[in-house]
């Protein structure tokens, strides 16, 4: 019994010290995030190649690159590469809308089925002016997939910032980037 109580004190004045100590584990937001009607940050039929010397990730090409122009494009509303003729991709276009940090983003892609000869891992990724906002590596082979992820921009940028868009894929597949859009902004 006179352990309960000790335990009992001991807890209530841990307690009375945390909340004298005014320790706030979680500062409250300066402003409520504002939802948003999405609002497309790029289209489908906006991208084209980036030239070597302006891809942000231009380490990762491979020493021979071979991606035809008719390997990807927008194929009903949403940009499509086939890598079974593209084993490397950087495309980009102007940032349609201005971002800030902490805007709630949403990128949504898909992939059919994923083979190869040997296992490897895809790599897919969304930069603004070099800056990496999302990536995401896939093993291949691996089964087809649809992904919705949002996140809070990491960087701010103004309408007319360079989007890239980056995919190096091991392997016949297809890759569909549906949306990059913003669906929350930080403040009013």
């Amino acid at each position: 019994m006179r352990t309960t109580a000790y335990l009992l004190l001991f807890s209530s004045l841990a307690l009375i010290l945390t909340l004298v100590s005014g320790c706030d584990p979680e500062p409250a937001p300066d402003c409520d995030p504002v939802e948003l009607e999405p609002r497309a940050l790029v289209s489908a039929q906006g991208w084209t190649a980036s030239a070597i010397e302006d891809d942000p990730l231009a380490d990762h090409r491979p020493a021979l690159t071979v991606c035809p122009a008719n390997a990807w494009g927008e194929e009903l509303g949403v940009f499509e590469v086939s890598t079974g003729e593209c084993n490397y991709l950087s495309v980009e276009q102007a940032l349609a809308e201005g971002v800030e940090i902490g805007d709630r983003l949403r990128v949504q892609v898909w992939w059919q089925p994923l083979i190869a000869n040997e296992p490897a891992t895809a790599h897919l990724a969304l930069l603004i002016d070099g800056q990496p906002i999302w990536d995401e590596h896939v093993a291949i082979p691996g089964s087809a997939e649809a992904r919705a992820i949002e996140l809070d921009s990491p960087i701010a940028a103004e309408p007319g910032a360079i989007v890239t868009f980056h995919l190096h894929n091991h392997g016949a597949n297809s890759w569909t980037l549906a949306e990059l859009v913003k669906i929350g902004k930080r403040c009013e």
